[in-house]
């Protein structure tokens, strides 16, 4: 049986792309998903997201065959390159390779669906053996060029490798990257590839585990940037290639020329432009840090401007003819959701049958693999995902996709969250449902009254939190005329709040095809409109001084939305850009006035970051601290000092050693359902610290008390001993072995720990003595934590994830 995995599309698109913010205050479900996260979240947001989706199917050698858009099947007569010599190249380019062996080989991409143009590709399936394990990963290389398409080195090597300092520079690196590149892609002349500036692209560094410097180049085509097709790639700290990849996609191109010059596109995207004020959320480490009263571009307001027509083309490739959406209340309805009381959470069965009882669940299909987990956008909740499926038949053919609903359901209050009536409509179109017995179809009106009805039926206090966003009847009805769909957004002190909507689907009958909802936590609390000292006019003005337009190469399609498959396309457009990069993520704060940067993890320096604090210059461990500023664990006060001689806390220790393990610790913890709460509340500051703490093994559970209790050296060598594996070593040593060397060491009550932190050389003694009980340092958690990293590879056990 074939497995499934989704991956977002945009989040790729909108990584590789030298974009402008698209902070606009409506339809912003894409917007909250295009983060980058740690692994863990990335899964859980593709897994539930369904704005744009594309299926790969882990299939074997399951064939091609032709898609819905039209591409022609693999005929391995064309190619020019062999296999023989298509495996020998990927060997010769990545020597970590040599013991690796071929299980597979295709002609063609036979895993993707739909199935990209260039089938004209050699698919090579790798296996390797370390220790007792086997590890699978693909290469794939164009047939015609012989250009390397993607490779992913992703089995560990054997050993613990010593990764810090890394033997090469950055910049070293990114010469090392441009003389492969050169080397793989020889279709490709020196001048058609430039290093971009994609702030999603940063390194992202940890302090632990092996260095990689992740480059993204963007690839000129007729001398203009492809705003979508660019090549990435990864190079250790060793100076080895671990990964590649490019778009294996082989588009037309129109003509370089506009015919609509760029004065005209400046004037429509001026007397276009608008701002609009809301909440907008601030992330740090992959999650919500906080929110802001910001100005922000409204619906549209920075979409592409074709430059063959002058008309801004939205994601499904249509132009936008409409330069303004108005909102209306919605109406209190008859039936309003009505939430569980009972604190006992639903079992399958009770959540199957509450769906079944409000929406239309087609015939024939029956629930399988229901699954209740931790809700990725909000870890207090959990959430049952259940999946109505036909019998599997007519299994001819290479892809098989059988009909099925979806649903997602709050497992406490009842709450659907989400629903699809149509999961995978994928493969050749489905018959449509048959019309309910007697129903006369919908105009548009009827249909937004029964939509409005849904979503009181279904949403808390809608009525209340709610605001349709009217885009008229030419955007609402879907391609195939049978359908309906509806946005609206959340408001709090009648404000909009950005990311907080509901996204709906009606058929012509009143059905219920499709609901989701962005279910992040909103502060019932938020900043009062009253306190916004900056005017529209002035917004206004400062976004427009911010933007220029850029000609360029754009991509529409290749993803699916509302379940309908958009064709790629490429399209010569005015793209708006900032004009500084710094500017590029950020949104401007209503009562202040000041720019507010929303991705707290993009890169540092373009971001205007990693400024040195006053108080460090000449300071005993300036190197340490400064590293630890460099990678975002350590940051200045808001009057520019660090405080370096200032005591810590046990919590602050523990954020320090967890950012320097995994910086977006939270997504992980948010998106995992495993992640051990250490016995800390969810509401606890430290909650989400403590909890990735005790999966990485650092502790078992802890009393929340301590956490705010100065830091102790005694307590610091226990702590490093966990760290390092050693705790049971610890149980041999007894007190005396610290008497030679500490004339205090009567007061050290952790005789083991002490004396394995000070063999590792992470502790030192001090004229004599530990001096056990006395406060850790800001600086001396910064050099130790900095020695922790340099004794990666000497100790038996990995520090940190490997």
């Amino acid at each position: 049986m074939k497995r499934l995995k989704h991956q977002v599309n945009k989040v790729g698109k909108a990584a590789g792309r030298k974009s402008s913010a698209k902070l606009a205050f409506v339809g912003l479900v894409a917007l909250s998903v295009a983060l980058p996260q740690g692994a863990a979240f990335a899964e859980e947001v593709a897994a539930s997201s369904t704005s744009t989706t594309t299926v790969v199917v882990d299939s074997g050698n399951a064939g091609t065959g032709s898609s819905k858009s039209g591409n022609r099947a693999a005929d391995p007569s064309k190619a020019k390159i062999t296999k023989e010599l298509a495996i020998a190249k990927v060997r010769e380019w990545f020597p970590a390779l040599e013991a690796a062996t071929v299980s597979q080989v295709d002609y063609g991409v036979n895993n993707v669906y739909p199935a990209p143009s260039n089938q004209d590709v050699w698919t090579i399936q790798w296996q390797v053996e370390v220790g007792n394990g086997s590890y699978g990963f693909s290469s794939q290389v164009d047939a015609i060029t012989g250009d390397l398409i993607h490779t992913y080195i992703s089995f560990p090597r054997e050993g613990n490798k010593s990764y810090y300092p890394p033997k090469i520079t950055r910049e070293q690196a990114l010469e090392k990257a441009r003389a492969f590149i050169a080397k793989v892609v020889p279709s490709l002349s020196v001048d058609e590839v430039k290093e971009s500036d994609s702030m999603f692209y940063s390194d992202a560094q940890t302090l632990f585990g092996p260095v990689n410097y992740n480059f993204n180049f963007s690839i000129l085509k007729n001398g203009l940037p492809s705003g979508f097709e660019s090549i990435n790639i990864t190079i250790t700290g060793d100076g080895e290639v671990t990964q590649f990849s490019r778009p294996g996609e082989k588009l037309d191109y129109p003509s370089s020329i506009p015919t609509v010059s760029k004065a005209d596109a400046e004037k429509k995207l001026r007397e276009e432009f608008q701002v609009e004020l809301g909440y907008v959320p601030l992330y740090k480490n992959g999650a919500i840090s906080d929110w802001v009263l910001a100005w922000g571009p409204a619906s549209d307001a920075t979409q592409p401007i074709n430059a063959l027509t002058g008309y801004k083309i939205n994601s499904e490739g249509e132009e936008i003819t409409a330069t303004k959406v108005t909102y209306s209340d919605v109406p209190m309805g008859t039936k309003l959701f009505q939430p569980r009381t009972s604190t006992t959470e639903l079992t399958s069965d009770e959540a199957a049958k509450l769906v079944e009882q409000i929406v239309f669940i087609p015939e024939g299909r029956k629930l399988s693999y229901p699954n209740l987990g931790k809700d990725y956008q909000n870890p207090e909740r959990k959430t049952w995902r259940l999946r109505w499926e036909e019998e599997r038949q007519n299994m001819a053919g290479p892809f098989y996709f059988p009909a099925q609903t979806s649903a997602t359901v709050d497992a406490l209050t009842g709450q659907i969250l989400e629903f699809q009536i149509e999961s995978y409509n994928y493969g050749e179109p489905r018959e449509p449902l048959a019309p309910p017995s007697g129903a006369a179809k919908l105009n548009y009106d009827q249909a937004k009254q029964r939509a409005l009805e849904w979503v009181n039926q279904l949403y808390p206090q809608a009525s209340r939190d709610l605001k349709l966003m009217e885009r008229g009847e030419t955007w609402s009805r879907l391609s195939n005329g049978e359908q309906y769909r509806f946005e609206l957004n959340r408001y709090v002190n009648d404000i909009p709040v950005l990311s907080g909507g509901v996204s709906i689907t009606v058929d012509a009958y009143g059905r219920l095809f499709f609901y989701s909802i962005n279910r992040g936590e909103v502060p019932a609390k938020m900043p009062d409109g009253k306190a916004v000292t900056v005017t529209a006019e002035q917004a206004l003005k400062s976004y427009l001084d911010n933007y220029e337009l850029e000609l360029q190469y754009s991509q529409i399609g290749g993803y699916t939305i509302d379940n309908t498959y958009v064709e790629p396309k490429v399209y010569l457009v005015y793209s708006p850009q900032s004009k500084e990069a710094s500017k590029a993520y950020q949104v401007l704060n209503a009562v202040t006035g000041k720019w507010v940067t929303t991705f707290e993890d993009l890169r540092t320096e373009q971001m205007g970051g990693n400024v040195e604090p006053k108080d460090l210059k000449g300071h005993w461990a300036e190197a340490d601290l400064k590293t630890l500023i460099q990678y975002r664990i350590l940051e200045p006060d808001d009057q520019g000092n660090l405080k370096p001689d200032e005591s810590i806390t046990v919590g602050e220790w523990f954020t320090y050693a967890v950012k320097a393990a995994n910086p977006y610790y939270t997504g992980y913890v948010q998106a995992s359902s495993t992640a051990a709460k250490a016995g800390i509340p969810v509401d606890h500051p430290y909650y989400q610290v403590m909890s990735y703490a005790a999966e990485l093994g650092w502790i078992d559970t802890i009393d929340p008390s301590q956490l705010d209790k100065v830091l102790t050296r005694e307590q610091l060598a226990v702590l490093l001993t966990s760290i390092v594996k050693y705790d049971r070593l610890a149980n041999f040593y007894e007190k005396d072995v610290l008497n030679p060397q500490f004339s205090d060491a009567e007061k050290i009550t952790r005789p083991g720990e002490v004396a394995i932190a000070v063999r590792l050389g992470l502790l030192q003694g001090q004229n004599g003595k530990f001096n056990p009980q006395r406060p850790v340092t800001k600086a001396e958690a910064a050099s130790i934590l900095m020695r922790l990293v340099k004794l990666q590879g000497k100790t038996d056990q990995a520090i940190g994830l490997e």
